[in-house]
């Protein structure tokens, strides 16, 4: 069983690592998308000057490289079987927050509704998945995973 878990993680991971390159390679489509769903509360929309100085570019754009990296360095860590726990738990709140703000189908109608419907449940079996990671954590090599039957 140890080898259908490691085969699930990596294949797993490959949806951050390949999601996290395509925001990276389209950084000016993921800034469009983040600039039109994302609204900064006024305290944080105040330093979004700075932000803008200080690395020459939209906090929008900043945003999409963020988001970008960090879906990329999530899927690598979990490949490698690295800080699973604590990756697991920073992409649920990651995928909770990106549900709620990109896939707001409370607020739409019509074919865009079911499409982020179903977007959102697709998110909600993703943040199943990392619980699942949570409770089994990084089994060390060779530690066999219980099967939970009795």
């Amino acid at each position: 069983m140890r080898i259908v878990f490691v085969i699930g993680r990596i294949l797993f991971a490959l949806f951050f690592v390949f999601a996290g390159a395509q925001k990276l390679m389209d950084i000016a489509g993921t800034s469009t998308l983040i600039a039109t769903k994302i609204a900064l509360p006024s305290d944080l929309a105040a330093s979004s000057g700075y932000v803008e100085a200080l690395f020459g570019m939209s906090t929008a754009q900043f945003l999409a490289i963020m988001a970008g990296a960090t879906e990329l360095a999530a899927g690598i860590l979990i490949a490698f079987n690295v800080a699973i726990r604590a990756v697991a738990v920073f992409l649920i709140l990651f995928i909770l927050a990106g549900t709620y703000y990109v896939h707001d189908f409370w607020n739409m109608t019509g074919e865009a509704r079911v499409t982020n419907i179903a977007q959102a449940m697709v998110n909600l079996c993703i943040v199943g998945a990392l619980l699942v990671f949570i409770a089994l954590g990084s089994v060390p090599p060779g530690e066999p995973i219980e099967s939970g039957t009795t």
